[in-house]
């Protein structure tokens, strides 16, 4: 069976799940350390028995102890090569305390946008005629997410689709301050926008942590607005880390804590209370499988949203897939990426990249995955000069290109649908 993964106003088989409309039902999907830009920081055992190993007895004949016998099948399968815990089990943690030191730094973005692909309130009635008139605009639609304060001042950090064609912003805190609020960013490619408020007093914000050092199996809360249930928190642990499920940019961590169509743009916290995501997607068939960006993604990428309102990015020019085992020497020091297609104006052909080249180093830095590339080349500055390792008929060899600046990420976008 195919995974439909949901976002809201995207195509027919993506919607954005954490992002809720008003009125519309739960149509919609979202979406779903250590930084130094927030003030909300942290916050009878029984040993297994061995099984039994049981030997021959001596007969009752005086005869001598005979070899031991082999153990059962079901003995020999009683113990594995990974040892049981000796440590009493831990006790559940109490999330209550975290989450209300927290909720303060969670806010609810409403919006009233443009949507091409919404029905007319008259649609079906005498009256659609007069509205639904051809070249008229299309309807304005109501539509909610979620988001989290980044700094006292009013820097308010979502999802792109949350606030993506927006008419108007307004943000609600948790004492139901409301706020008009101006988008200052959008990266439609990683799905990240940042708003700004202008608050009467500082407001209480979170801390950026570090995603990287997360590991599956941690603990981690979301809070956020789902259906419009301001200050909801659930709780689950890091499924995953790595997860790709449609864009270029994807190194999503896939999470079982619930996440539902408003939780868009929130906060994914670790138990210190550091945000480690940004509650962004999930998968409709699914129970238990949201998705949420990187935190150490968007730390990267805020100064250029806080300050240019989008990302100016490096670009090669090349669609690549996984090589082949066997295609890559030994020696190669990476697995490498197979180029199935150049750009005949891109940097790439420029350089002499071929189809079927394999690409296994960009400046120096290894390209472990495929979908490793593109995110390594985005981070170079448009016209820097880098070497680029490729393998071409099982040689290795060096050439030079020269990054220039991505195309529109809107177009970008729009072939990956």
């Amino acid at each position: 069976m195919r995974a439909t993964f949901l976002s809201l106003g995207v195509a027919s088989l993506l919607a954005f799940a954490a992002c809720d409309r008003k009125g519309t039902g739960a149509g919609g999907t979202s979406t779903s350390g250590a930084g130094r830009d927030g003030t909300v920081a942290e916050a009878a055992p029984g040993q297994s028995q061995p099984a039994s190993t049981g030997q021959s007895q001596s007969s009752s004949t005086g005869q001598s102890p005979t070899a031991s016998a082999p153990p059962s099948d079901q003995q020999a399968g009683a113990k594995g090569t990974i040892p049981p815990t000796q440590t009493p089990a831990v006790p559940l943690p109490s999330f209550a305390d975290l989450a209300d030191r927290l909720e303060p730094a969670v806010v609810n973005v409403q919006v009233v946008k443009v949507d091409p692909s919404a029905p007319s309130p008259y649609e079906g009635t005498p009256w659609e005629r007069f509205f639904r008139r051809p070249g008229a605009p299309p309807p304005a639609v109501q539509a909610a997410g979620s988001g989290f304060v980044i700094s006292p001042d009013g820097f308010i950090l979502t999802n792109n689709h949350v606030v993506e064609n927006a008419r108007s912003v307004k943000v609600t805190t948790n004492t139901g301050e409301e706020l008009p609020a101006t988008i200052r960013g959008r990266d439609p490619l990683t799905d990240l926008a940042v708003v700004k408020v202008s608050p009467k007093k500082q407001l209480a914000s979170a801390t950026l942590g570090d995603s990287d050092a997360a590991r599956v199996g941690d603990w981690v809360i979301a809070i956020g607005n789902p259906f419009g249930l301001e200050g909801t928190v659930t709780a689950g642990i890091i499924s995953a880390k790595g997860r790709v499920i449609a864009g270029p940019y994807d190194d999503f961590l896939q999470t079982d804590a619930a996440i539902n169509p408003g939780n868009s743009g929130g906060p994914l916290f670790g138990l210190r209370g550091e945000v480690v995501g940004i509650n962004t997607a999930i998968i409709a068939q699914a129970q238990g499988v949201g998705f949420a960006i990187p935190i150490n993604l968007a730390k990267e990428l805020l100064p250029q949203l806080r300050e240019q309102g989008r990302i100016t990015r490096g670009w090669l020019g090349v669609a690549v897939r996984p090589a082949p085992p066997g295609m890559v020497p030994a020696n190669a020091g990476a697995k490498g990426a197979l180029v199935v297609a150049v750009d005949p104006n891109g940097p790439a052909a420029k350089a002499g990249v071929k189809p079927d080249d394999i690409l296994v180093a960009i400046q120096g830095r290894p390209v472990d995955e495929s979908n490793r590339l593109p995110r390594l080349v985005a981070s170079l500055k448009p016209g820097t000069t880098a070497e680029l390792k490729i393998i071409r008929d099982g040689q290795q060899k060096t050439l030079t290109v020269t990054v220039e600046k991505m195309p529109d990420p809107e177009r970008l976008v729009a072939g990956h649908r």
